[in-house]
C-alpha cells in the first residue's frame, strides 16, 4: 500500500448525497461545493424515480431544489422521500431571493436550507453540521468488527467465517445482512472455509468505490449459501500497493450502507499502519490470542504498535482462542497481562472444526451444539445488541430561513 502520508492526504468517498433538481447547473454547483464532504449524484424531482435513486445509492442526505418555479414539484418530492425513507434528512436547495420557493421549503418540513446564492462555505458548513449531528437510519449504518490476530495461526479466519454465517442465520429473518471482508493472511482462507469463490477481490472493490450502489453490491460481491457477502484479498498481494489506506477504510465505511454487520478478518495481516487505521474506523476490535507465551508476547507488541499509532485500545476486547484448561494459563491472567477486557473464551476444538472443513463445511453448519459454536453466542449478542442512538439535528440554515420568512408570512 502507499505510504501513510499519501494515504491520509487522499480523500476517500465515504458519503453520498442525492440532489433532486431539474437544473444541471445547480447539481454541478453542489457537487463542486461538497467535494470534500462526499459525492453528489443527480436525480429527478419525479417522486418514483427519486425514491428508486435513493434506494440504489443509500445517501446520507437528500437535497431537493425548490428554486426556479419548481416549488410544487419539490414539495411532492420531499413528501415522497419522507414516506419511502423516513428518517433520511432532506435539505432544501434554493434562494432566499425567491420568497415563495423558500416558504414552500419551510412548509415541506426540510431539515435545513442551503442558499446557492450565498457563499459556498455556508453550504459546506451546513452539510458538515448535518453529517455530525443528524442521526442516521440504523439500516444504513452497519456495525464493523475487526478481528486481529496476535500472530498467524490464531484461528481468526476460522472465527470470522463461522461468526459471519451464524450472524447471517440469526438475523436473516429480520432482513439484516452480513459481510465478511477477508483480509487475513494467508490470503483467501476465509473464502476457502466458506467454500465460496471470490471473483471480485478487495482491491477491485476499492478501485470501484464510486460505483457502489445496491445493484452493484448485489451483483459484484460473492455470496455464501447462507447469504453472507464476501470479498477477499487478491491472489497477487502486490495490488495492495496501488490503493491507499484511506480508500480501503472508505470502502469499509461505504459498505455500512448495505450491510448491518461486517466482520473484517485481519488475522496475520503484517502491515501495522493499515491495521491501526482500520482499528480506528471500526466499532470494536477483537484481539485473538491463545495460551502460548509467544502468542501473548506478540499480542503485547501489537497493542503497543496500535497505541503508538494513536488507537484507543479501550475499544479492543480479548478473545482467548483454542483454550485448553490443561495448559494452566487462564483467560483472566491473559486479559490482565494485556490490559484488555475479556470478550469470550473459545475452547480448543481442532478435530471437529478440521473435520467439518475437510467436508467443505463450517462447524456452525454441521454441529450446532458443539462447544465451539455455543461459545460464539456471546459474540453474536455483542455484535447484534448495540445500535447507534439518534442524535439531535442542526438547523443553522433553516433558522436563518425562518427568520427571513416569518415577517413575510405574517403580512400575507
Amino acid at each position: 500500500m502507499n505510504a501513510r502520508a499519501q494515504s491520509l492526504a487522499e480523500p476517500a468517498v465515504t458519503d453520498y448525497f442525492v440532489c433532486a433538481s431539474p437544473l444541471g447547473e445547480h447539481v454541478d454547483w453542489l457537487a463542486q461545493t461538497l467535494v470534500s464532504a462526499g459525492a453528489v449524484e443527480a436525480a429527478p424531482l419525479e417522486p418514483t424515480a427519486l425514491a428508486q435513486r435513493i434506494a440504489g445509492l443509500n445517501p446520507v442526505l437528500v437535497f431537493v431544489d425548490f428554486s426556479g418555479g419548481h416549488a410544487q414539484a419539490a414539495s411532492a418530492a420531499a413528501a415522497a422521500v419522507r414516506l419511502s425513507h423516513p428518517g433520511l434528512p432532506i435539505v432544501a436547495l434554493g434562494s432566499i431571493a425567491e420568497p415563495e420557493s423558500a416558504l414552500a421549503a419551510l412548509r415541506a418540513g426540510v431539515h435545513d436550507f442551503v442558499d446557492f446564492s450565498a457563499p459556498a462555505e455556508d453550504a459546506l458548513r451546513i452539510t458538515r453540521g448535518l453529517l455530525d449531528h443528524v442521526g442516521e437510519q440504523p439500516s444504513r449504518h452497519g456495525k464493523l468488527i475487526a478481528l486481529l490476530g496476535a500472530r498467524a495461526g490464531m484461528g481468526a479466519s476460522t472465527l470470522a467465517a463461522n461468526l459471519s454465517v451464524l450472524l447471517q442465520k440469526r438475523s436473516a429473518a429480520q432482513g439484516r445482512q452480513t459481510a465478511l471482508v477477508d483480509l487475513g493472511l494467508p490470503a483467501g482462507d476465509g473464502a476457502l472455509y466458506l467454500n465460496t469463490r471470490c471473483e471480485f477481490d478487495f482491491v477491485e472493490a476499492v478501485r470501484n468505490l464510486r460505483r457502489f450502489d445496491r445493484t452493484f453490491v448485489n451483483t459484484a460481491l460473492a455470496r455464501h449459501s447462507s447469504g453472507v457477502a464476501l470479498t477477499s484479498l487478491p491472489p497477487n498481494l502486490a495490488g495492495l500497493r496501488d490503493v491507499s489506506y484511506a480508500s480501503c477504510v472508505g470502502l469499509l465505511n461505504r459498505l455500512r450502507a448495505f450491510f448491518d454487520y461486517q466482520i473484517i478478518d485481519l488475522g496475520g495481516f503484517s502491515n501495522r499502519d493499515f491495521v491501526a487505521q482500520t482499528a480506528c474506523a471500526v466499532d470494536e476490535s477483537w484481539l485473538l490470542c491463545d495460551q502460548g507465551v509467544a502468542s501473548v508476547v506478540s499480542a503485547v507488541e501489537l497493542l503497543d504498535s496500535l497505541r503508538d499509532a494513536g488507537v484507543d485500545t479501550g475499544n479492543v476486547r480479548l478473545v482467548v482462542n483454542q483454550y485448553d484448561p490443561a495448559l494452566g494459563l487462564s483467560p483472566a491472567q491473559i486479559a490482565e497481562r494485556l490490559g484488555l477486557s475479556l470478550a469470550v473464551t473459545l475452547p480448543s476444538r481442532r478435530v471437529p472444526i478440521g473435520h467439518a472443513a475437510n467436508q467443505g463445511k463450517l462447524i456452525v453448519d454441521v454441529a450446532e451444539r458443539d462447544p465451539y459454536v455455543r461459545a460464539l453466542e456471546p459474540l453474536v449478542e455483542r455484535v447484534t445488541g448495540g445500535t447507534g442512538a439518534a442524535a439531535s439535528r442542526t438547523a443553522s440554515g433553516l433558522s436563518a430561513l425562518k427568520r427571513f420568512i416569518q415577517p413575510t408570512s405574517k403580512r400575507s
